[in-house]
């Protein structure tokens, strides 16, 4: 879709009002508890201790005189969500607490891997033992939007290979392009007798387009790789005379290229090219030319023995067993090696000469535990981190073997990986237990846990990190794929829910949005700002399927029916279950209405409406042998009413339970008088007489999309005068919205088409507040905005054009189409809007729920981006479709008027102040907390000796003997 610049004026006028609650409840209930419960049971001696919203106002402005009394009001209705009218400090701080608890949880922006892993079937029967990408040449990612720090996801392939030697090229998608056995590429090696090949290892050496694999055979192997993988063959080897090579590693420090590989005797082999990509990994005139095979070959003691100077290599000793790991760091300048007994971790010099080199250091662990199973680097604080087979990371000091600086717990099993992401600066570490830890670099706390789903059939046998897109590949037989943040391809996959919408409704009260998927998941957003407030699960079963829910009518509690047939009902401010009402539903609920203090509820399969009692659970239940089932259902004042998938609408007087009238589009243009019978039952003597309908399995995308197929929708116009000559109901039915006056003499007064491609259907309808707009979903994803103050009025200055049906005059002229544009990739479920309609709110079976002006321009996707009142969004994806004309029912055409330019940008004006920046940053500076806090204190600590030798250094120059190190001791930077 084409990009455009949103015109900030038509975002909002100003900041919500309601928009620092959550931070008004959290700062003072925290801050200032002791003033607030002195004043609050000052304020409630005599009404034991509960306030109502004007003494709650003035007990909190006592305390701080710049709250806004809105905020104030709006945070005692969360608390207040059975409308007592009165609150108590207890009350507050439960509120509180659970807010906090909840809401730490859903900072998704501190999680690098916010979702889950795809496994990909790699058909391997042995486990695969190397995994590298290869980035495609011209390709980088270096380009990034300074204000998200989104980078170009950086295409390339992915290599692995598999311990009986077959090697597959995959995209970047894991899509399969090719599998070559490694056997059939001549490589049958200089000792070997038969084909077949065990790989130890493999590493990608990206200057010369090269992967070098080692296997059980004496013989190092390098192919050339590239973009054609047809080209895929065999460059070079190298032979290796002693002993077979267990492990092998490659680092580039610019021009030098380092290749190094250990031996299962204990030996370190490094080769050093100062220019790789001039002259090769090794030199040339070393290489021979042997008779049974096509490419050239070089031996180890020929390299050994003839260094020059742009080449060097070097045999070092390192420990009586086998190398099983080596890394070789630049910014150390030195090798770490690891053995098979994972009891010493040894640290090497970079050799600078053709001689033998001794170990550096040993890092051993008291009581000879198996600590070093594994080891990386972090340049940034200069610090080794070694995972061992007791599940504890160790976090050393190079110049220091002794003892380790800290210990990281979390992991139960042997650590078996450790990566490095320097972008992030965070460690992440992999155990047996298919445990997946983040590791901050400068706290060492863990920040993110997440388990390997899919893989536990077998132990991770290789593991890459594509730090260029934050890319988390694992494998065994199988592979495992986690993109994390970063990239804009990781931007564009961000979802609101994890599966496809049930709806979205918006709260005008608290200015929140709340959506709620067919996982049952029930999540509210701010609407000022995209970002999630709560998320928790309407079921606690966690039950997968279709989930409806509608506010009371005070709009302070939530109610939603899920497939397990209860009906609950939510404080969603802190998602505290308030009740559950005792009758069980069917699945596939269609509707809730709530009137009266009773709510109605609807579902697909049954032409049963439950009538429900939230306060004293007297519940009744109405039928109707008109409905064969309920597709829709609204109401007016006090009438209800319903529609059927065969085209039957049916009106009722909620308070009595009886059908007042009934029609049908396709049958009659008039309303027909229904027989005046009570149709109202009790839960006795409905389960006495009939069974009530039993509940089917739980619906699937694909269901969903046949239901929202089927017609009519209705929406009730409850702002207009009920009489013959004005339409209170909206209906949709094969392609047509037609206007309803529900009058004993009414009928349709005008219809028009409403859906522009034969087989589109509209899906889902709303209106602003003072019902003047339409809005309309379909299933193909388009929003339409249709001006309605003046459609479905009959008025005597009429000209047409009419439509005459049975003697009936049918308006056909359509209402000004406003604007149209595709926001969802599929089927909307939902639109709705705020009381103005600036600000329009859509949901869709592609998971998302998406905030746009009423011009189609959009601000954000709820769960990926983030905006302020005060500024655009980042970035601009909607499709402003103009439509010019609009087919009527007699076929002919009629124009509309097109959509109206968008308005020039300009600065969007704030009327409410907001110091939540302000208050962030005096946080930051004066208490800090987590990561920082103790980065802080490390950082403290480290320097703290040297504090005091200076200070003995200058109580020495002084000769002060009656000055002491204690009198000195405050003075020291930082404090102590």
């Amino acid at each position: 879709m084409d990009k455009k610049k949103v015109p900030e004026t038509s975002f909002m006028d100003s900041r919500s009002e309601y928009a620092d609650t959550e931070n008004t409840a959290k700062m003072f209930t925290a801050k200032y508890i002791p003033e607030i419960a002195k004043l609050f049971h000052k304020a409630g001696e005599n009404k034991g201790g509960r306030l109502n919203i004007e003494e709650f106002c003035e007990v909190m402005k006592d305390i701080n005189g710049a709250l806004d009394e809105n905020v104030l009001t709006a945070l005692h209705m969360m608390v207040d969500t059975n409308c007592k009218n009165t609150i108590s400090l207890g009350e507050l701080m439960d509120f509180q607490l659970k807010t906090n608890q909840l809401s730490e949880s859903l900072n998704f922006k501190d999680k690098l891997f916010p979702q889950g892993m795809k496994i990909i079937p790699s058909n391997h029967h042995r486990a695969i033992i190397g995994m590298v990408f290869r980035p495609f040449e011209g390709q980088t990612n270096r380009e990034q939007d300074n204000e998200e720090n989104v980078r170009m996801y950086q295409k390339g392939q992915y290599i692995s290979v598999s311990s009986d030697g077959l090697l597959t090229f995959w995209t970047n998608v894991f899509e399969k392009q090719l599998t070559i056995p490694l056997s059939n590429q001549e490589n049958t090696g200089l000792y070997s007798k038969v084909k077949k090949i065990h790989v130890n290892d493999m590493v990608y050496i990206k200057e010369l387009r090269q992967v070098a694999i080692c296997t059980t055979e004496r013989e190092l192997t390098f192919y050339h790789c590239s973009e054609d993988i047809e080209q895929f063959a065999i460059s070079y080897s190298l032979v290796v005379e002693t002993n077979i090579v267990s492990a092998i590693n490659y680092c580039s420090t610019g021009t030098k290229g380092v290749f190094s590989y250990g031996d299962i005797k204990g030996f370190l082999y490094v080769f050093i090219s100062n220019n790789i990509q001039a002259n090769g990994l090794f030199c040339r005139q070393a290489y021979e030319k042997i008779a049974l095979k096509k490419y050239p070959t070089v031996y180890v003691s020929s390299l050994l023995k003839n260094p020059s100077k742009d080449f060097l290599c070097v045999k070092v000793s390192i420990f009586n067993e086998e190398c099983t790991l080596i890394r070789f760091f630049p910014s150390l300048d030195m090798f770490a090696v690891c053995g098979r007994s994972s009891k010493a971790m040894v640290l090497s010099d970079f050799p600078k000469t053709s001689g033998r080199v001794s170990p550096n250091r040993i890092f051993t662990v008291a009581g000879n535990q198996e600590a070093f199973s594994c080891v990386e680097c972090s340049p940034m604080v200069g610090q080794l981190v070694t995972g061992g087979v007791d599940g504890l990371l160790r976090v050393w000091f190079p110049h220091k073997n002794i003892s380790c600086e800290d210990t990281l717990k979390g992991h139960v099993r042997p650590i078996t990986h450790i990566l490095y992401n320097q972008n992030d600066s965070v460690f992440i570490s992999l155990s047996e237990d298919m445990n997946v830890r983040v590791w901050s670099e400068h706290s060492w706390l863990c920040v993110q846990s997440f388990r390997a789903h899919g893989m536990e059939h077998s132990r991770i046998s290789s593991v890459c990190y594509n730090t260029c897109n934050n890319e988390l590949v694992l494998a065994n037989t199988d592979i495992g794929k986690c993109l994390g943040r970063g990239t804009d391809v990781f931007k564009n996959t961000i979802t609101s829910h994890d599966k496809p919408l049930c709806s979205a409704l918006y709260n005008s009260t608290f200015k929140q949005v709340v959506s709620v998927c067919q996982n049952g998941v029930v999540s509210v957003w701010d609407i000022s700002t995209g970002r999630i407030l709560m998320q928790f699960h309407a079921t606690p079963e966690q039950r997968v399927g279709i989930t409806a829910m509608s506010f009371d009518e005070a709009k302070r509690r939530l109610i939603t029916a899920s497939d397990d047939g209860k009906v609950r009902l939510w404080n969603f401010n802190n998602a505290t279950e308030l009740a559950v009402l005792p009758v069980n539903v069917p699945k596939d609920v269609t509707g809730i209405v709530c009137m009266n203090n009773r709510i109605f509820i609807s579902s697909r399969n049954s032409n049963i409406i439950f009538d429900l009692d939230i306060e004293k659970n007297y519940h009744r239940f109405l039928t109707h042998d008109y409905l064969k089932d309920i597709i829709s259902m609204d109401a007016s004042g006090t009438l209800l009413i319903t529609a059927s998938s065969n085209g039957n609408i049916v009106a009722w007087n909620a308070d009595t339970g009886e059908d007042l009238y009934w029609c049908n589009g396709t049958m009659s243009p008039q309303i027909q008088m229904a027989a005046r019978i009570d149709h109202r039952q009790s839960v006795a003597k409905r389960r006495g007489r009939h069974r009530i309908p039993s509940c089917k399995q739980p619906t699937d995308w694909t269901d969903m999309k046949t239901w929202v197929k089927k017609s009519p929708l209705i929406i009730c116009l409850k702002t207009r005068e009920e009489n013959m000559n004005t339409a209170t109901l909206l209906t949709f039915s094969s392609g047509y919205i037609n206007a309803w006056s529900v009058n004993s003499k009414g009928g349709i007064i005008a219809k028009f088409r409403a859906v522009p491609e034969k087989g589109s259907t509209i899906t889902t309808m709303s209106t602003d507040a003072s019902e003047s707009l339409l809005l309309t979903g379909d299933n193909t994803g388009r929003i339409c905005l249709w001006n309605i103050k003046e459609f479905g009025f009959k008025k005597q200055e009429d000209t047409g054009p009419f439509v005459d049906i049975d003697g009936w005059h049918v308006s056909l002229c359509p209402p000004p189409l406003l604007h149209s544009w595709r926001a969802h990739q599929s089927w909307v479920v939902s639109v709705t809007c705020d009381p103005t309609c600036k600000n329009i709110i859509t949901a869709g079976l592609d998971c998302t729920v998406q905030l746009w002006t009423r011009e189609g321009y959009c601000i954000g996707r709820f769960g990926r981006d983030e905006w302020e009142a005060t500024q655009a969004c980042p970035e601009m994806t909607a499709v402003q479709e103009e439509v010019e004309i609009v087919h009527t029912a007699e076929g002919k055409t009629f124009e509309s008027p097109p959509s109206s330019p968008a308005p020039a940008p300009s600065p969007l004006p704030s009327k409410v102040p907001d110091f939540t920046d302000l208050y962030k940053m005096i946080d930051k500076l004066y208490f800090p907390k987590g990561d920082a806090l103790l980065a802080d204190l490390r950082k403290m600590r480290r320097k703290l000796p040297k504090w005091i030798k200076d200070i003995n250094d200058a109580i020495k120059v002084l000769n002060r003997s009656d000055l002491a190190l204690e009198d000195t001791i405050y003075w020291v930077p930082g404090g102590v």
